[in-house]
């Protein structure tokens, strides 16, 4: 059975806890004080999430933003540059995603693992579990046309 390797991070409702098993079955579990935990199958393409038994319907658009929904909310994880990302709920700016260049590295399989994210005021516990879980199973930023033809050439070629 893998090792199970834990983190904590500060929220702004307590301490976040993030809990991740490694390779070869990546899952990921966002958990706090107050927050509802959410598990996550990490993947900058392909991700998955579940809240309380229940999977949270994400799909990926053309220009990479990763959408959630959750109930009557819309998320929205909008890549802004190879290491940054906004995160918004029903069209309304959340948070701001401060990712690090470890994330694209070889064999990385958590891309948001050392991501920061900041958070706008008017938030709730459900917006930081969902939010959280998103920016660490889908990465804060996107990697530009040049960065993508490198990773499509090194995983092809490896």
């Amino acid at each position: 059975m893998p090792k199970l390797q834990q983190r904590v991070i500060d929220g702004p409702f307590g301490p976040i806890q993030i809990s991740h098993d490694r390779w070869p079955s990546v899952v990921a579990r966002v958990q706090g004080a107050g927050i509802p935990a959410v598990t996550v199958v990490p993947d900058r393409d392909h991700g998955a999430m579940n809240m309380g038994g229940h999977n949270i319907p994400t799909s990926r658009a053309r220009n990479r933003t990763r959408t959630a929904v959750v109930g009557d909310r819309t998320y929205e994880l909008r890549p802004r540059g190879l290491r940054r990302a906004e995160l918004r709920r029903n069209g309304t700016l959340i948070a701001h995603a401060h990712g690090t260049f470890r994330s694209y590295a070889p064999g990385r399989t958590i891309p948001g693992l050392d991501a920061k994210v900041t958070w706008s005021q008017g938030i709730d516990p459900t917006d930081v579990a969902v939010g959280q879980a998103m920016v660490l199973g889908f990465g804060a930023g996107a990697p530009g046309i040049i960065l993508r033809t490198i990773f499509f050439w090194y995983d092809n070629l490896s």
